[in-house]
């Protein structure tokens, strides 16, 4: 995918203007997912580096149908045809060619490439010139309910692909998922479908470097139990995409096969074998995936979207051989029991009940500002970070809790524990007035050395993208932000607001804000407003390229 990736993992941050394309067939990618490994952090500058720098004057957006824009410049744009994007975005270096996949929400538009009418599916798109993205092909979803999770991964890099090729994992709505050759991304080629006949789908993760597949999947006679939605984890080898190896189920504690759901108790006041984790039995199941890989050994699941939510911390050899030791259960790979799925769980923490887990994102090795003078064994503090989210599901303000970013200490993995809130308040911009949704949703997942540990990039639906500095992790700042005018395309939202139960206005829905390794942001939007590419500029790039003195 990207050797900048090493390059960068052996100098350092490195300035913006440096940034260049680099072919995947150069050199071996190293960053997860692609590889093993994950970026050192530089060290803060000066004895307390980022320390008690004040909060930047965050200038106030403009109204509800014009563009808002500070220490962001746009560079290019593409409108997706008007198709609404969805929970997933990645942008893929396929030989110094970058495609960016936009996972479309269901819907149906004109497709002027082939003249059809077609539903919603999944986009590609050539950003390599980011001034001039040219769209290059539409794959349908035949469901008609979109697709809109994905992950892409390239032959060199998976163990028993076919080199020079490239291949994306996604569902077709709810009913499979399956595999599809992007290696000519004018002329996409399904290549297999690794499970059919589902009801529920939803977020996925591919280590490229194992093949190892983690899918959030469902059967109506999979016998998992939930609150609402059954949707679990399906685990499978893809390192030869062309032949699926199923690996295992695996979900939480109280939503396997044969537990008794209406009289379990909490696994805190009840640790016996009919318990669950949580405040309750945690709605909706598995939302969102994240493995570390190999050289970190976790995997990291949120639970519960916008309510009742659990974070989850697995040991991920023992996730994926779990139900190979003596110890397993017969069936443990299709219907466990409370002590299979206990087996790989290092900690859990629940959420309050007015929040979910919809991301949970690790960040590796963050040097703590205050603490670089105090020193264990001989080095710098460096702690672990997960930046988590819930979702805000309504457009009515008044309906639901405040919903905002947070950060969680993972250092002592086994008691996780809230450290920071990336806090974007109703007003200015009086947000829950604009229509469509207000509230947290996506963090990015992509790594590259120069954001890593200093930026994370936050999508906030109708507030846009929000760029926080979280190189004082315990007092993290805002810096940029981007909020898309609304354009012919946007679609029209509607919901109650203040006694009025029919509210409407095409006011934007910035869905996720994911980056590449030349430093560009993609501001994915689910109103179909199409695709934004942007680039960071004053205080925001700043905090990327090291320099000490933020003020603007």
């Amino acid at each position: 995918m990207i050797d900048l990736r090493r390059f960068a993992l052996g100098v350092g941050v490195i300035a913006l203007g440096l940034w260049s394309l680099v072919s995947q067939a150069a050199a071996p990618p190293s960053y997860i997912p692609d590889g093993p490994n994950v970026p050192a952090i530089t060290l803060n500058e000066g004895p307390s580096g980022a320390a008690g720098l004040a909060p930047l004057p965050v200038p106030p957006p403009k109204g509800w149908d014009q563009q808002s824009i500070w220490n962001m410049q746009v560079v290019g744009f593409q409108d997706n045809q008007g198709r609404a994007s969805s929970d997933d975005g990645w942008i893929e270096n396929q030989n110094g060619r970058y495609i960016a996949y936009m996972a479309d929400s269901p819907g149906k538009a004109l497709n002027p490439l082939t003249g059809k009418i077609e539903d919603n599916g999944t986009s590609l798109i050539d950003v390599t010139d980011v001034a001039h993205p040219r769209f290059l092909s539409h794959i349908p979803a035949p469901s008609g309910s979109g697709a809109t999770h994905l992950a892409v991964c390239g032959g060199n890099t998976l163990p028993h692909a076919e080199k020079n090729h490239w291949y994306l994992l996604r569902h077709d709505g709810m009913t499979n998922q399956e595999i599809w050759d992007v290696t000519d991304p004018v002329a996409p080629k399904r290549l297999t479908v690794i499970i059919g006949g589902l009801n529920m789908t939803h977020h996925d993760w591919w280590e490229c470097d194992t093949g190892i597949a983690y899918t959030v999947s469902q059967t109506p006679t999979d016998g998992w139990q939930e609150s609402g939605s059954a949707q679990h984890m399906y685990i499978y080898d893809l390192s030869d995409p062309a032949k699926p190896v199923f690996i295992r189920q695996f979900g939480l504690v109280g939503q396997q096969p044969d537990a008794p759901v209406k009289t379990a108790q909490s696994c805190t006041n009840a640790p016996g074998p009919s318990c669950y984790e949580g405040v309750t039995n945690p709605p909706g199941g598995i939302h969102q995936i994240y493995s570390a890989g190999v050289n970190k050994n976790r995997v990291y699941l949120a639970y519960g979207v916008d309510f009742d939510g659990v974070l989850q911390i697995l040991d991920r050899q023992k996730l994926l051989d779990g139900c190979k030791v003596p110890t397993a259960s017969p069936q443990c790979a299709t219907r466990p029991t409370q002590a299979d799925l206990l087996y790989p769980q290092i900690s859990y923490i629940a959420t309050n009940p007015n929040q979910g887990g919809h991301t949970a994102v690790p960040i590796f090795g963050v040097p703590i500002p205050e603490e670089q003078q105090n020193y264990l064994d001989g080095k710098p503090q460096r702690w672990d970070l997960l930046g988590v989210t819930s979702e805000e599901t309504t457009n009515d303000c008044l309906k639901q809790a405040w919903k905002n970013p947070f950060l969680l200490d993972i250092t002592d993995e086994r008691t996780p524990w809230p450290i920071a809130v990336l806090d974007v308040g109703q007003f200015p911009g009086d947000f829950c007035a604009k229509g469509s949704r207000f509230g947290v949703h996506e963090l990015n997942r992509q790594i590259y050395a120069p954001f890593y540990g200093r930026l994370v990039i936050v999508a906030m639906f109708n507030a846009g993208l929000q760029v926080w500095d979280i190189r004082d992790p315990y007092n993290p700042r805002r810096v940029a932000y981007f909020i898309q005018a609304p354009n012919k395309n946007t679609h029209e939202s509607c919901g109650p607001y203040r006694g009025n139960p029919h509210y409407c206005r095409k006011a934007i829905f910035s869905d996720l804000g994911e980056v590449d390794d030349r430093g560009y942001i993609y501001n994915f939007d689910r109103a179909g407003s199409g695709l934004t590419i942007l680039k960071l500029t004053g205080a925001a790039a700043q905090v990327v390229t090291g320099e000490k003195h933020d003020q603007r």
